[in-house]
């Protein structure tokens, strides 16, 4: 009866939009190469956006909460209209008309064989040898929307995080995946591999190098560039898009290669959601596009700004298009060929960085992040990795390394490290960049 719960709190409201989640998440977890715990979970989750006119905008209110039947429902609607109806004005715009697909479908849960290759995937490593320590998820949430405009829309999006970390007395190393599709006795083999090339390591003074980042490592720092993609704070002068003298630097290259970043809800092997569905309002989202359909959009094509992220009633505020980015981001750079593997093997002088952790934000008019290196440093030398580096941080504007990029790989899906409890749906390419400022050694491991 999952519709019927939307349809039940639609029922409460003058206007308006609802949206359940129902999930289903198993896990398992393992420390010293032996299972420590494992979870199944089911959740279901109402969100109420009741609407309304005023005076100057419209009127909103957002009540959130578990409900078990059509009752819990109403009630729930019931107590975010009477809410509404004492909150202040804002900025808003009507709900855009939408289609009614697949809402009778019942909630998807997660089945057996998901379960079968999870369990597969991590003995995998714990037959490795090493001393290994992880965490693997599998998430399927169904999303049914409804709005008063006539929106009625269904979603299952299905996560993947799959986590491992090995240990010996030389070092750390860490790989993750956000496919089930990837390699896991590959992937566990060259972990061992990794364990061996760090009982050979050199040292390294600190300072601006260059440095070849995995995937992951890519992905954490453009996840952040993306988050921080505001028009409203670009127009206003509050971030590193701002233009100095006024305005935004879209139409402005940020690199001479031909990169593109963008979001695809079609993306092979990454898609999601088809509709903006929005639970809280932003200058980049509004509860009031609930429903808007979605399709490919570019933050970056050809190396330059090509949009920055706002809801329709900030673009209609700023004087900016509206622009949403569905749940992935890609990163293609197209001069990029090969492997990682490949990469390393053209690669004369760098530093290999595995991941990255402990990222924070230092600068937003530059977009400057710090963070430290972890699990995997590495001298790459004529093509070869030839010894372990000890961990650094790091301090990189993240605009400032799009145009110091001096070779790609071909794009991958990739799981991010910092940012995997947030967000896992992301395909990049390793690069290798020059003046990557390594700015001190750290003793983390």
């Amino acid at each position: 009866m999952s519709y019927e719960l939307v349809a039940a709190a639609l029922g409460e409201l003058d206007e308006g939009s609802a949206i359940l989640r129902v999930g289903h998440s198993r896990n398992l977890r393992w420390a010293n190469s032996a299972l420590t715990t494992n979870g199944d979970m089911q959740t279901t989750n109402l969100t109420v956006v009741a609407s309304g006119a005023a005076d100057q905008g419209r009127r909103v209110a957002v009540l959130s909460g578990r409900v078990a039947d059509p009752a819990e429902a109403a009630a729930l609607a019931s107590a975010a209209q009477q809410a509404m109806r004492d909150a202040a004005p804002v900025d808003a715009t009507a709900l855009p008309p939408g289609e009614r697909r697949d809402i009778d479908e019942p909630a998807a849960e997660l089945d057996d064989s998901t379960t079968e290759t999870m369990l597969a995937g991590v003995g995998q490593f714990l037959e490795s040898g090493a001393a290994q320590f992880g965490y693997a998820e599998a998430d399927r949430v169904t999303t049914y929307l409804g709005t008063t405009a006539g929106t009625g829309v269904r979603h299952v999006q299905d996560s993947v995080r799959f986590e491992a970390s090995a240990r010996d007395d030389t070092g750390s190393t860490w790989w993750g995946t956000n496919t089930w599709d990837a390699d896991f006795a590959a992937a566990a083999a060259q972990q061992a591999q990794d364990l061996r090339l760090q009982a050979a390591r050199e040292q390294l003074a600190p300072g601006r190098h260059t440095v070849l980042l995995t995937p992951s490592a890519v992905a954490d720092l453009l996840i952040y560039l993306t988050w921080s993609a505001s028009g409203r704070d670009a127009v206003e002068g509050h971030n590193v898009f701002a233009r100095t003298g006024g305005g935004t630097r879209i139409g402005e290259a940020l690199s001479d290669r031909d990169l593109t970043l963008y979001a695809d809800p079609d993306y092979p092997g990454l898609q999601t959601c088809g509709h903006a569905v929005v639970e809280a309002n932003s200058s980049m989202e509004s509860v009031f596009d609930n429903g808007l359909p979605l399709a490919r959009q570019d933050l970056l094509r050809g190396g330059r700004l090509v949009g920055l992220r706002a809801s329709r009633p900030t673009a209609t505020r700023f004087g900016l298009q509206p622009f949403y980015l569905a749940d992935n981001l890609i990163l293609e750079d197209a001069a990029g060929h090969g492997t990682m593997a490949d990469l390393i093997a053209r690669t004369q002088d760098a530093v290999l960085v595995n991941c990255l952790w402990y990222i924070r934000e230092v600068d937003p008019q530059t977009l400057l992040l710090t963070g430290l290196t972890r699990d995997g440093v590495y001298r790459v030398r004529d093509g070869q990795i030839v010894a372990a580096l000890p961990n650094f941080r790091f301090n990189v504007a993240v605009p400032d390394l799009l145009s110091r990029i001096r070779d790609a790989s071909g794009t991958q899906s990739c799981l991010p490290r910092e940012w995997a409890d947030w967000f896992v749906r992301t395909a990049m390419p390793a690069l290798v960049v020059d003046d990557f400022n390594l700015s001190s050694a750290s003793d983390a491991r």
